[in-house]
């Protein structure tokens, strides 16, 4: 049927509008049609079953500032209520929701004009037209068979109605407020199971777009692709009209400079929360070993080491688990363990019982503040008890952070870790706190930190960082050559007198 109707779409949009989308707009259009087409099928007959397959779709799409986002929202509403709506001979219902309402009205003033030339020729008795007027209004336009495209802004002081919905639409995600559209605008598609579209671009904050951008199902549509599909239709077609974006583009690009933060988050995608970004999707997925589908949890033959970050609520203790493997001759991140709560003896022996299923030969603890409860009771009740048997005592300071942080960035750049697929809860919250997690330069230190966001939590990276630390410090004190980082190039850090570490960092006990 898809197929069908992308055909049908073509034709329309030719004949009645004049529009041909970019193949960029195709696959926007696509999945917004699929994920509708799929929900109407099953939710048609309603059975036990169909009900059963049903699952709620989100659609995170990042566009490139005035590249056409609008034309291809508005043109595929206006196909889903004239075409669809007979397809499967029921009314449609959608709503376009945005931060103000002058967002929201610039795809509904255009999808009114669309909508017009449509209605025009469908020939309706005088009781339907009354019916029609009554119903529309400023927010509210009314197709013939009665399905309808409603717009509503997402602030505290509107207050969305109540309607049942087929399909929602979210305008500029990016600065969404996110318990609204949780408490007040998902309820309303409940019973629908209504696919919920969000577009919008690169913003500088933390929000229920971004987090969908991390799941690895967003469509990313910025400059350079776009401005290579408008050429392509330039070269087929030889009108130049497709290469006024590009161009003008070019001109602040040249004026502002391409590394600019107003040039690389709106035109080229990069988000800007809080001071810059410690690692980067691409990294992170390089480090994924396809083979490796789940965290391992079993008895390991090869040295395994450890990094504990003990906190209180609302944040986490988590441990994590690498190895040495032999025969790739790389580390592996093996599984993780998340407690949450402040009964630090619970904590403790869940831990112990946690790490009894590894080979465990180092243990980096954090042993700030609070948190030096845990490596005191590591010392009395385990075989680690001090640095000579494996424990290591990590005091959270601008100086410790920097060494640990810069030592993990190695293992990033360099894939000297593997990662299994980050298919589990676990594996999710990890991807999200390592790409949410900020690094700025303090004079010649790394500060590596959270955002300044009521969302943002750092427990993962801190635990992944100490396990790191573990087998660089178990390394060291076997006469290993251990690499760091300093002013964000990769060189060997020359040691004290003695050779130790703890001779230029005074963060550790």
């Amino acid at each position: 049927m898809l197929e069908k109707l992308k055909k049908l779409r073509e034709s329309h949009l030719a004949i009645q509008h004049d529009v041909v989308f970019y193949p960029y707009q195709e696959q926007v259009s696509d999945r917004i049609l699929e994920a509708l087409i799929q929900n109407l099928r099953l939710t048609a007959s309603a059975t036990e079953e169909d009900i059963k397959k049903l699952k709620l779709v989100e659609i995170p799409i990042e566009f490139s500032r005035q590249s056409g986002k609008t034309t291809a929202i508005v043109y595929t509403v206006e196909f889903i209520l004239t075409w669809l709506s007979i397809r499967f001979n029921r009314q449609i219902h959608i709503a376009i929701f945005a931060p103000q309402i002058e967002q929201a009205k610039t795809d509904f003033d255009r999808l009114k004009v669309a909508l017009r030339r449509v209605k025009d020729l469908v020939e309706v008795d005088e009781a339907t037209k009354r019916i029609i007027k009554e119903q529309e209004n400023s927010k509210t336009l009314v197709m013939p068979d009665g399905s309808s495209c409603y717009i509503a802004p997402v602030s505290k002081t509107s207050h969305p109605e109540s309607k049942t919905l087929d399909l929602m639409i979210f305008e500029e995600s990016q600065d969404l407020d996110d318990q609204i559209i949780k408490e007040s605008i998902f309820p309303i598609g409940a019973s629908t199971n209504a696919p919920r579209v969000f577009i919008g671009t690169a913003g500088t904050k933390i929000c229920y777009f971004y987090r969908l951008g991390q799941t690895g199902r967003a469509l990313r549509l910025y400059f350079e692709d776009i401005v290579a599909q408008r050429r392509d239709v330039y070269d087929r077609t030889g009108d130049a009209k497709h290469l006024i974006y590009e161009q003008t583009v070019r001109q602040e690009i040249e004026k502002q400079g391409i590394d600019s933060d107003e040039i690389q988050r709106p035109y080229f995608g990069k988000w800007l929360i809080g001071t810059g970004q410690y690692t980067t999707e691409e990294d992170l997925d390089a480090m994924i070993d396809p083979k490796r589908t789940r965290p391992t949890w079993r008895n390991e033959v090869d040295d395994c080491f450890v990094g504990i970050d003990t906190a209180k609520h609302p944040d986490s203790t988590v441990v994590t688990v690498i190895r040495w493997n032999k025969e790739t001759k790389k580390k592996d991140l093996l599984n993780w363990c998340e407690l949450r709560g402040e009964n630090y003896q619970d904590q403790f022996d869940i831990i112990k019982d946690f790490l009894s299923h590894y080979k465990v030969v180092s243990v980096a603890i954090d042993a700030t503040g609070q948190g030096d409860f845990m490596p005191d009771m590591f010392e009395k009740h385990t075989e680690w008890a001090d640095e000579h048997s494996g424990l290591y005592r990590v005091k959270f300071s601008s100086v410790s952070k920097d060494l640990i942080y810069k030592n993990l960035k190695v293992s990033i750049k360099e894939l000297l870790t593997t990662l299994p697929i980050l298919g589990t809860k676990q594996g999710e919250k990890f991807r999200q706190q390592m790409l949410d997690l900020q690094q700025e330069y303090k004079g010649q230190l790394l500060s590596v930190h959270h955002p300044d966001d009521p969302n943002g939590h750092d427990d993962y990276p801190d635990s992944w960082a100490l396990a790191e630390w573990a087998y660089a410090k178990y390394n060291e004190d076997n006469n290993a050559s251990i690499s760091f980082v300093s002013n964000e190039k990769e060189r060997k850090v020359k040691h004290g007198d003695s050779g130790k570490v703890e001779d230029y960092w005074p963060g550790i006990d």
